[in-house]
């Protein structure tokens, strides 16, 4: 009987150390909702973009988005000051909003780009460890090298990022789900810039979003504890 319960022990420890891989290997998912303006000046759909006609004023009405950062073709960009992350692989970097239906998406490039001279999308973490404030910061470039959708967001000391992480992108991205349902937001904004159009909104909510691989994981991992947890008291 403590042979079997030695084993679904050392299960339950497998699978700990798999999900925490497996939660540093997988792209982490921002979600969050805004407010068209709210203080920002640039509230008009200079070019009907979103269908309610050249120029609406589309100030006040409410938005829902993602963002999307792979950490595994990030290059650390900042050995001092926030933590900066380029990504010169393609498509590390994403940032997506939905306004009436309409939905207006940015992926990274990763070439002819603007951050740090040749990366098509860039990714900054700040924290107080470093003496900084608790910031994140992602934007996503095109082609031509213009930013043209990016999201910052200020946090109090009650949201806690591993900046650095000890030199791994990956750690230091994957430490972005202590975000957590928006505790500790204290202001930030998303900004869409094209050559055509200019809006600005501000963040209401933020979470991050834990990834499916991740939850199947947990609750396998909790099926084990459960079932060593009868075997020993069998």
């Amino acid at each position: 009987m403590v042979l079997a319960a030695s084993r679904s022990i050392w299960l339950i420890c497998a699978l700990s150390l798999t999900l925490c891989h497996v939660a540093r290997a997988n792209p982490i998912v921002i979600a969050f909702t805004a407010m068209i303006g709210s203080g920002n000046q640039n509230t008009f759909d200079t070019d009907n973009f979103f269908g309610e006609g050249a120029g609406a004023n589309l100030n006040g009405q409410v938005i829902t988005g993602s963002v999307s950062i792979d950490p595994a073709p990030l290059i650390q960009q900042c050995s001092t000051g926030p933590a900066c992350y380029g990504d010169f692989g393609a498509g590390a970097v994403s940032v997506s909003f939905t306004l009436n239906g309409i939905t207006s998406t940015m992926v990274s490039t990763g070439t002819l780009g603007y951050f740090g001279g040749g990366s098509g999308g860039s990714v900054q973490i700040s924290d107080p460890s470093h003496g900084l404030d608790n910031y994140l910061a992602v934007g996503a470039a095109s082609p031509d090298g213009m930013v043209q959708q990016s999201i910052g967001v200020l946090f109090n000391i009650a949201t806690l990022f591993s900046a650095y992480g000890g030199g791994d992108p990956a750690v230091a991205v994957a430490s972005l789900d202590a975000i957590g349902n928006g505790t500790g937001l204290v202001k930030g904004g998303i900004t869409l810039l094209t050559p055509d159009e200019h809006l600005d909104a501000t963040i209401l909510t933020i979470e991050a979003v834990p990834e499916p691989t991740s939850l199947v994981l947990f609750g396998i991992a909790l099926a084990g504890l459960a079932t060593a947890r009868r075997k020993i008291t069998a």
